[in-house]
């Protein structure tokens, strides 16, 4: 009996063996990495929109749509932003909009954000759902959408518009 007879095709099972690991090695570096990516845009969604509420008017409702103007994770809504306008104390401003000189500092949050792996990594979370950890950015308040005193002594305010 020749022992090359009973060697044919093992090289290929051995390649098939490696080659399957190796490429779903690759495919969930890849899933891991846009994921990352998905969670550095969260963060920078957080910086824009503490940016824009920090000199738009208080209560703007186009402010976390200005935000999302930008390339956002799929499913992330304007429902997933929150923007809280803080004391010198870094409280929450009751009726920021009638306590105005009350306000310091413009904070910009995302929650309740769901992750869905697709693929490879499936079977993280709940069938490759995962909750993403809340991001939060904090700016000193600047403007908050008023420009300066016209020259009859009334207010005038920023358009927030796109």
């Amino acid at each position: 009996m020749n022992t090359n007879n009973k060697q044919k095709g093992i090289t290929l099972v051995e390649f098939t063996i490696v080659g399957s690991t190796v490429l779903l090695i690759i495919f969930a570096i890849l899933e891991l990495g846009v994921f990352l990516f998905n969670l550095q845009s969260i963060n920078d969604l957080t910086r824009r929109t503490a940016r824009i509420a920090a000199v738009c008017q208080v209560n703007d409702p186009e402010i976390k749509d200005l935000a999302l103007s930008e390339r956002e994770p799929q499913g992330l809504t304007a429902g997933n932003i929150v923007i809280d306008y803080l004391d010198k104390n870094g409280g929450s401003v009751f009726d920021p909009t009638n306590n105005y000189d009350d306000i310091y500092y413009v904070s910009a949050r995302v929650e309740n954000y769901n992750y869905g792996f697709s693929g490879v990594l499936n079977f993280l979370g709940d069938n490759g759902v995962i909750t993403t950890p809340e991001f939060e950015t904090i700016l000193a308040a600047e403007s908050l959408g008023v420009e300066r005193l016209s020259s009859d002594g009334e207010e005038r305010y920023t358009d927030c518009k796109k």
